[in-house]
């Protein structure tokens, strides 16, 4: 009897195995690239939605259910960990919110994120080169679709600013999506031994170019914020690469100064200014997960439905104590690249959550939404950097064991 038992646990174990095997070599790494790069080619957000529920977040669930030591690895993360307390504090809060979303709809969306979370720490912990490789292939991918782009508007007559394509339906999209692309490319040049480098130059200009296009400001106000962030990770090597960036970015502006002054400060002070004064409405706990947010300003015959700053919308309705996680989530990430600045995943990685953070100072006002294009901003880079973390945390541990 209990040979017979012992055939069926070893059983039951080869055939877990073999799930996780097919799901971290060849499902999650092509849901993490889907979900890098579909925003660029899919005709509609909806399929991006699609991509990503089919190939990673229901893939990622069945791997956390098959493998234990998953979750127990991501607790020791402390982004992950800020991260749960963030994600606890908003569902509990949709019990004060006057949302007229249903809660279901709502604790959906934190569930998303935990499952992109699981994806990517699935397939760093068990592939690590493919994990590598795969986030490789997505900038690689990143640059021939920035020059497509930017061919088609050249040909085309869209105006003075580059509309966007595809899912990526607006200029501020576009460069939220190819703004995460550029700053990867900028860390892999600077921490590279080739000081000219064709490859990072080429990238850094054509992705560089198509944001230009866009006309978008708050890219180039991220940009300058995430070359600071690099500067001060990459030493000397990063202060020279860092004064290179600094000075082109100033000709440009002498050259097209339109790109800065054509659109002036575009209300923001004044939403900015209602928003604050809203939140200071419900100062300690807030307004709770999607209460409906309406700022009207004067003579303008329209009114906002978000801050146009996702931390300022973090205090409108999550409160101090919101704030308290978010601000969490953010010195974890940079605590953990700091201490890791030497890997070089890390270090590119790290120049994600910069560029995030100072995009959405400007810009946005969801920050627990459905898959989209704010998730290049928030969590596909904290995703990404956990689990590029992970790996060698892991790597470290499986040493130990076989000794």
């Amino acid at each position: 009897m209990k040979t017979e038992e012992a055939r069926k646990t070893a059983g039951h174990a080869a055939w877990r195995g073999r799930i996780n095997g097919h799901l971290t070599n060849w499902v999650l790494p092509l849901g993490i690239l889907f979900l890098l790069t579909s925003m660029m080619w899919a005709g509609d957000k909806k399929l991006f939605q699609q991509l990503f529920y089919v190939f990673l977040a229901a893939p990622a669930l069945i791997l956390a259910l098959n493998d234990r030591s998953l979750l127990t690895a991501l607790l020791r993360s402390p982004v992950f960990i800020a991260f749960l307390c963030f994600a606890t504090y908003f569902s509990i809060s949709i019990s004060w919110s006057g949302t007229d979303e249903s809660a279901l709809s709502l604790l959906k969306r934190p569930l998303y994120v935990l499952g992109l979370f699981f994806g990517c720490a699935g397939v760093a912990i068990h592939r690590p080169a493919r994990f590598k490789a795969v986030i490789q292939l997505s900038a690689v991918i990143a640059v021939i679709a920035a020059a497509v782009q930017i061919s088609i508007f050249v040909i085309s007559d869209h105006g003075s600013r580059l509309p966007g394509y595809g899912a990526l339906y607006n200029p501020l999209l576009t460069s939220h999506v190819f703004g995460f692309f550029l700053v990867l490319w900028i860390a892999y040049w600077i921490q590279s031994k080739q000081f000219i480098l064709p490859s990072a130059l080429i990238a850094v200009a054509v992705i560089g170019g198509l944001i230009l296009a866009t006309g978008s400001r708050t890219p180039l106000l991220a940009l300058t914020a995430t070359i600071l962030w690099l500067a001060l990770l990459g030493g000397r090597r990063g202060a020279y690469a860092c004064g290179i960036l600094i000075l082109t970015g100033a000709v440009i502006v002498m050259l097209w100064p339109e790109i800065v002054t054509q659109r002036g400060l575009s209300y923001r002070p004044q939403i900015w200014a209602e928003a604050a004064r809203q939140a200071l409405e419900s100062p300690m706990f807030g307004h709770g997960f999607d209460h409906p947010l309406s700022i009207i300003i004067k003579g303008l015959d329209t009114s906002f439905r978000e801050p146009h700053n996702i931390t300022l919308s973090v205090f409108y309705h999550g409160g101090a104590l919101g704030l308290i996680f978010w601000t969490a989530l953010f010195l974890s990430a940079l605590a953990v690249s700091w201490k890791k600045r030497k890997e070089p995943l890390v270090f590119a990685l790290s120049a994600t959550i910069v560029y995030g953070l100072a995009a959405s100072m400007t810009e946005g006002g969801s920050f627990l939404p459905r898959p989209k294009e704010h998730w290049y901003l928030l969590w596909i880079p904290f995703a990404l950097l956990t689990a590029a973390t992970l790996k060698k945390r892991s790597s470290m541990s499986a040493q130990r064991n076989a000794v």
